[in-house]
């Protein structure tokens, strides 16, 4: 009798489990505990603390941005109702993200808090509303929101992904003005192709103003660098942006000016950026020669280090042209642009650089040939060169004699231009262009001269030279830097 109560016993017991393992799959056990959330919550008076997504200036709250990183990281987001799957950074990554209108609990030195993404339609701005009980409100509130400022930073600490930030029309905007991507640019600072004394400058200048918050305070300047990159398509400006965000792990905005509808619009962008970030404006120059620019010069001015500029700090602000030449002073002087950087076409230097990084060349019996021509004011931009080496990296010697061929092409149009140039079938003469130079800083008669002695000394070489054809050269930024500090 005994025994037969035992297993009796035994047997509702696991009956009790198999039924309370099945109920909690369903939706009953769930429609339980929502009912008994609600009655709680009935039980407790709450208070609740709102962080919208942007401030009264329009300028991003970066509380709303830790909160909603911090929130995203807790496994309670699986158990939401609805949440959002993304692609994450690697090919094999997926970030579940809570969706909006979503409630999500969180607990902290024992006490239950609820946060919920609440989506205001009509102003089209997002708020996260926190609910906690007025009892635990002083005990838990300001060493909780220490506690997601410390996740927030382990978490940007593991992750270093840098972003880039576009902006887009003012009549395309939902939720601020500014689209971002994840920034994959292979690019670093040791990948790019330049002088190494002059890159451990830049490098040196970087990590001086990363360190230099109180210097600046100090003297009571905003904490912001600025730089320009000038120099011919092809000669690697992008490419040292992307090099740049990576070294300092900075954010990209790069400012579209076609989009920006006047002055006023452009300073409302500027609010929305972060600190540590990168700000980028490419071909100033351009944009500043035509007739019908929607922004005005006054106000990039005052994008560069007017009033709006000091609201925010720790940024990096980088102007890109073709030359300097036709810009005015006023735009160029220190205060608003710190260091110039010249971005050249390709020399022999930067040549035997490429060379070894694009084809694992250190020396070759077709550099003397090459040096000796790039010597007679031929030339071509990194870009190009870099494009023939890719193309013939299979065949060193190859991509050699391709590369001489499309310096050969260069420097007989160069001869061309200088004799149309001169008058309708008039040559001119030494004396008559003594003192003028080129836009390249070469003579023309010189150029001239140089073009026949280069030809007359390749047809007493003994080995000749195969011609190849140079196939369509497509842009890529790679190259040679000089750096002037104001």
């Amino acid at each position: 009798m005994f025994l037969a109560n035992l297993a009796l016993l035994v047997f509702s017991i696991v009956f009790l489990i198999v039924v309370f393992r099945f109920l909690a799959k369903t939706s009953l056990i769930h429609s339980l505990k929502r009912g008994w959330q609600f009655l709680e919550g009935k039980s407790y008076v709450y208070q609740f603390y709102r962080v919208p997504k942007f401030n009264e200036n329009m300028q991003e709250n970066q509380l709303y941005r830790k909160v909603y990183t911090y929130l995203n990281s807790l496994p309670c987001v699986e158990d939401s109702e609805f949440a959002n799957l993304f692609s994450g950074s690697k090919s094999t990554e997926i970030n579940l993200i809570l969706d909006e209108n979503q409630t999500i609990a969180d607990h902290f030195l024992g006490a239950r808090v609820c946060w919920k993404i609440e989506n205001c339609e009509e102003k089209g701005v997002k708020s996260l509303v926190l609910k906690i009980r007025k009892n635990d409100k002083r005990r838990i509130l300001v060493p909780y929101l220490q506690h997601i400022h410390q996740v927030f930073d382990e978490i940007e600490q593991k992750r270093k992904e840098v972003r880039l930030y576009v902006n887009v029309e003012n009549g395309l905007q939902r939720d601020g003005r500014w689209r971002s991507t994840s920034f994959t640019h292979p690019a670093t600072m040791e990948t790019i192709v330049m002088d190494a004394d002059l890159k451990t400058r830049i490098k040196s200048d970087l990590e001086n103003f990363l360190k230099s918050r109180q210097y600046y305070h100090r003297l009571g300047r905003v904490w912001k660098r600025s730089y320009l990159l000038y120099g011919s398509g092809g000669t690697g400006k992008s490419t040292f942006i992307a090099a740049m965000a990576k070294f300092l792990s900075y954010d990209i905005y790069e400012i579209n000016l076609h989009k920006v509808e006047n002055d006023a619009d452009l300073n409302y962008l500027l609010l929305q950026t972060t600190k540590k970030s990168i700000l980028v404006i490419e071909d100033l120059d351009r944009y500043l020669a035509e007739k019908s620019s929607a922004v005005s010069l006054s106000g990039i001015l005052n994008f560069m280090d007017g009033i709006f500029s000091c609201c925010g700090e720790e940024r990096v602000m980088i102007f890109t042209m073709n030359s300097k030449e036709n810009v005015g002073a006023c735009l160029l002087r220190p205060g608003r642009i710190d260091v110039h950087i010249n971005f050249p076409l390709c020399d022999f230097t930067a040549f035997k650089s490429l060379a070894s990084s694009h084809l694992g060349l250190k020396d070759h019996k077709l550099f003397p040939q090459v040096e000796e021509i790039f010597q007679t004011g031929a030339t071509l931009s990194p870009a190009e060169i870099c494009e023939i080496m890719i193309s013939n990296r299979g065949s060193p010697s190859r991509a050699l004699k391709t590369v001489i061929t499309a310096l050969q092409t260069d420097l007989a149009g160069r001869v061309r231009r200088r004799l149309s140039g001169s008058g309708s079938g008039r040559v001119v003469d030494e004396t008559e262009e003594s003192g003028k130079e080129g836009q390249n800083g070469i003579h023309p008669m010189k150029e001239i001269k140089n073009f026949y002695g280069f030809l007359k000394s390749r047809s007493s070489r003994k080995a000749s030279l195969d011609k190849f054809d140079v196939e369509p050269v497509e842009r890529e930024n790679s190259g040679s830097v000089h750096i002037h500090d104001n």
